[in-house]
């Protein structure tokens, strides 16, 4: 098996970490690997973006730098990509460039060779613009020194391609510049391709099989597969838990770009909703990363077109009121750069606001979450927003490409219908959530954060951009030496698909934990001890999953006054200060009607002892069937 990567990008030493973990691995297992990086080729490439990180003097002898001492640190043999270029093709790739009409720029082709198309996802991300307008200068020269490095990748690639001829391409994400064009190319030869990206969790890998990181199909394919087999317990707990971490910035594979959910009737106060009214919440989508993309846009003209037609729909129905979240990620503190055009048209449609109507801008730190719990409808465009809904059994309209559009726990909005979709939803009450949405969206959202992506431990996150391998010698990488790394290994090979499909095992199950599950819980109260969940913050951690509001459970914790203080770090540092029911007790006699004691230590008394929220859980729910 003869695996070719190419690699242009691994000034991110994270996802330079992951791969040549890999590649080591490949090369373990009796592939022959040829490992190529850039050498400067590019006047522009999405290393350095414009509107994150312009592009310095002499970048490309920094970048090759950085990329020379990480491959020669982490063991592994590369060469240049330069070497497959002919230098005369430099010109002919700056001639063609030069002479294309500002018009024709972003559907620019030489030949057969669709560069234009393959990198105006990266002019778009380059200056954070969700509108490519080549009458604009700035614009028509970014789609011009990316059309110029497209072509010169593409003369190089084919060249590499001949030479090598590999059986598969091992290719970062797929979707930037000259990956896009790698990518293209290997695919019209028939060339396996597989792409890695972050997983949707920290220390995971998402790999696609010929497909770029961001394509839909892989999850529509996901659901065909697997939308019918009911979730374990365990499952279910799984996603429970991660959904929580979601909702207070842990165990995300990129960085929160939303505050810890805040207390709802604060945030309705603070807006001045009425609870027993229904609010509808539009969630803005940061869309200039995926608006090129087959799949994403959607057939409404804009999102701006989209956001102004749900405000008139408001306008005309006085009985609800309507939230516009803008996206953090348009232009906040937390943002990568901002959509200076975006912020702008929204600025435009707040100022013209019927009196039902309110718009929360990028940089308020009104939680997102504390805006799905209140929603009565949830208004998405292309956001996870709309799966995270749907698993709190909430109503989901979809407007454009989505990871969960077409799926039977959301509606989805065609532009001709949208309004018809709107007005079957007013007369959803507030509060009002569906087992069956909730259920059904578990399923899809254990895919996406678990069964879909690898596990990936041997290279540590201990931030969201950087990595430190947990190997020091390649020789250890070894089949057997960790799970992640063999599936991946078994994924680049062909010897698995990135998510196989379910087995007779997972056929047959029935739907008796999903049951439990959503069905209305007995509320619970159960007693720890501060000692024990200031020693072990996953006691925290794991309650909040199971029972993450006082409606469905409180915890008493046994608290001696000397112990308060570390049990409120301990709290804030598990992250579940906002959400689950807890109380700080010093005399606890009295609660023998507790359902049982949460904590490592052997349990006094009558009380029964369990070592985890689940298995408490689990306790009450067999007692009470």
């Amino acid at each position: 098996m003869r695996v070719l990567c190419y690699a242009p990008y691994n000034r991110w030493a994270l996802h330079g970490q992951w791969e040549m973990t890999v590649l080591h691995a490949l090369k373990a297992r009796g592939a022959q690997v040829d490992y190529v990086l850039c050498d400067g080729l590019y006047t522009d490439c999405d290393v350095f973006w414009q509107a994150t990180e312009p592009r310095p003097a002499r970048a490309c002898t920094q970048c090759q730098a950085e990329v020379a001492a990480l491959v020669h640190q982490l063991g592994m043999e590369a060469r240049w990509l330069g070497r497959s270029l002919d230098p005369a093709e430099e010109g002919e790739a700056r001639r063609w460039a030069e002479a294309l009409e500002d018009s024709e720029l972003a559907d620019a082709r030489y030949g057969d060779l669709e560069i234009g198309a393959w990198v105006r996802g990266s002019v778009h991300s380059h200056l954070r613009t969700s509108v490519l307008d080549p009458a604009d200068a700035a614009v028509a020269a970014a789609l011009r020194s990316y059309a110029y490095s497209g072509l010169v990748a593409a003369f190089a690639l084919q060249r590499l391609l001949d030479a090598t001829d590999p059986d598969v391409l091992f290719l970062f994400n797929g979707r930037q510049s000259s990956l896009r064009v790698a990518f293209e190319l290997a695919r019209r030869r028939g060339i396996r391709v597989v792409t890695h990206e972050r997983g949707s969790r920290r220390e995971t890998l998402a790999l696609k099989e010929n497909a770029t990181c961001v394509a839909l199909e892989p999850w529509q394919r996901y659901w065909d597969e697997w939308g019918a087999v009911p979730l374990s317990e365990d499952e279910l707990a799984d996603v429970a838990a991660h959904l929580h971490e979601r909702e207070h910035g842990s165990g995300l594979a990129w960085k929160a770009f939303t505050s810890a959910p805040q207390d709802e009737a604060d945030v309705r106060d603070a807006l001045g909703l009425d609870p027993a009214r229904p609010a509808w919440v539009l969630f803005t989508s940061s869309d200039d990363e995926v608006v090129s993309e087959p799949g994403w846009r959607g057939d409404f003209p804009s999102q701006l077109d989209w956001i102004e037609r749900t405000v008139e729909h408001a306008r005309r129905q006085p009985g609800i009121d309507l939230v516009i979240r803008v996206h953090p990620n348009t232009g906040s503190a937390r943002s990568t750069g901002r959509n200076a055009r975006q912020l702008a048209e929204l600025e435009r449609v707040a100022a013209n606001l019927p009196e039902n109507v309110r718009l929360i801008g990028a940089t308020d730190e009104i939680s997102s979450y504390s805006l799905m719990a209140i929603a009565a409808v949830g208004l998405v465009y292309h956001s996870t927003v709309a799966l995270e809904l749907a698993c709190k059994g909430k109503a989901a309209v979809v407007a454009a490409g989505c990871l969960v559009r077409g799926m039977p726990f959301v509606r989805t909005a065609a532009s001709a219908d949208y309004e018809v979709v709107l007005d079957e939803l007013l007369g959803v009450a507030p509060g009002a959530v569906s087992a069956e949405v909730a259920t059904l969206a578990h399923r899809f959202a254990h895919g996406f954060f678990f069964r879909g992506i690898v596990d990936f431990p041997l290279v540590a996150m201990p931030h969201v951009t950087q990595g430190r391998t947990l190997w020091s010698d390649p020789a250890e990488l070894v089949p057997g030496r960790d799970a992640g790394l063999d599936r991946a290994a078994r994924i680049v090979l062909g010897e698995e698909a990135p998510c196989e499909p379910p087995g007779p095992d997972a056929l047959a199950r029935d739907d008796a934990a999903e049951r439990a599950w959503f069905e209305p819980r007995p509320v619970v109260t159960a007693l720890a001890y501060a000692d024990d969940v200031i020693a072990d913050p996953q006691l925290l951690a794991g309650w909040a999953g199971v029972f993450p509001t006082s409606t469905e459970g409180t915890l008493v914790i046994a608290t001696e006054p000397e112990a308060t203080e570390r049990l409120i770090a301990a709290v804030a540092a598990a992250g579940v200060g906002d959400g689950p029911d807890l109380v700080a007790l010093a005399d606890t006699a009295g609660l023998e009607g507790l359902a049982g004691v949460l904590s490592p230590r052997p349990a006094d008394g009558p009380l029964p002892h369990f070592p985890d929220a689940m298995a408490l859980r689990r306790h009450v729910l067999e007692g009470s069937a």
